[in-house]
Parts: C-alpha cells; sequence; structure tokens
C-alpha cells in the first residue's frame, strides 16, 4: 500500500504464486539496516504472494530518503526481474513483502494437516512441500529472521518513545 501511495513502482500479478521458505538478499542499503544486521546475506523467510514490487523508481526513492534494503532471491534460470522484499520508508516505516512474523511451530502444524498438505503438495509439487517442511524449523532460516526483525523493531520503537518522553519532561 505504501509503495503505491508514493508511486514507488510497478505493482503487479506474479506469473506464479510464491510460497514457501525462500532466501532473501540485503542490498548495498540492506546491510546497513539495523533491523537485518544480525541475519546472513541471504537470509531466510516465509513468502507468500500473488502480487510483487517490481521497477522501482530510483530517483522517486531518492526524492524521499527511502531505502530498498532487501530483494528476492536470485534466478539466474529465469529472466524476470527480482521484486523488491524490503524498504526501509522512514525512520519509523519499515516494510517487508515477506512475514517476518511466521511462527514455525504453527506453520509446520498447518502443513501437516492432511487437507493443507494435499493442496500444496497439487499447487507447488512434493518437493516445495518438503523443502518448505525441511526449512522452517532451522535455526538459521525463519526462526532467526523471526528472532530479529520484529523484537529489534518493537525495541527500537519502544526506545524512541521513551526519549522522547524524557525530552518532553526535560
Amino acid at each position: 500500500m505504501a509503495s503505491i501511495h508514493w508511486k514507488l513502482g510497478t505493482i503487479n500479478r506474479r506469473k506464479s504464486y510464491s510460497f514457501g521458505v525462500m532466501p532473501v538478499h540485503k542490498t548495498e542499503d540492506g546491510e546497513k539496516e539495523f533491523l537485518l544486521e544480525n541475519l546472513p546475506d541471504p537470509f531466510y523467510a516465509v513468502d507468500s504472494r500473488a502480487f510483487q514490487f517490481i521497477e522501482p523508481d530510483h530517483d522517486r526513492f531518492e526524492e524521499l530518503g527511502m531505502k530498498i534494503v532487501a530483494i528476492e532471491k536470485f534466478r539466474p534460470h529465469i529472466n524476470l526481474e527480482r521484486a523488491v522484499m524490503a524498504i526501509r520508508f522512514s525512520e519509523e516505516i519499515f516494510g517487508t513483502q515477506f512475514h517476518p512474523e511466521a511462527n514455525p511451530a504453527g506453520m509446520i502444524e498447518n502443513l501437516k494437516d492432511e487437507k493443507n498438505k494435499e493442496a500444496m503438495i497439487e499447487n507447488f509439487g512434493m518437493e516445495k512441500y518438503l523443502e518448505t517442511i525441511d526449512r522452517i524449523d532451522d535455526e538459521d532460516k525463519i526462526i532467526l529472521t523471526q528472532a530479529q526483525i520484529l523484537p529489534r523493531f518493537l525495541n527500537s520503537a519502544k526506545e524512541n518513545i521513551l526519549k522522547q518522553q524524557k525530552e518532553a519532561i526535560a
């Protein structure tokens, strides 16, 4: 929504739905982003999307002081532009096109349900199902991403609120 509001690039329907535990790559600005600093490159996140943000207007980003901090996995065999996966809109606003809140235990239970398992295999194939199940509870994949991004964001917000309260009292 923010990318549409600020006219930052193209939002379009993907050629195929993206679902699973996918690698996400940091950009040069992403290497400096404090929410991503304890994550490797690539880091892994839950991806579930029919739409994507591509063709960013770099002049517009520069004009508004925004930074692209992560992009879609590298796919050399596919001749398509890589989607933008995370943006630092401002000091207060950080947006992702993946799910940093993904709960590994809940996802495993959901995908073990026979109905959900069959639907995933039908839509994405057995290989994708097994890959997703295998990656969900790896300590270096979405468990790490979940432990880093949201807690760091919330702690930073809390520190900023407390700082503003102290300044207002002084």
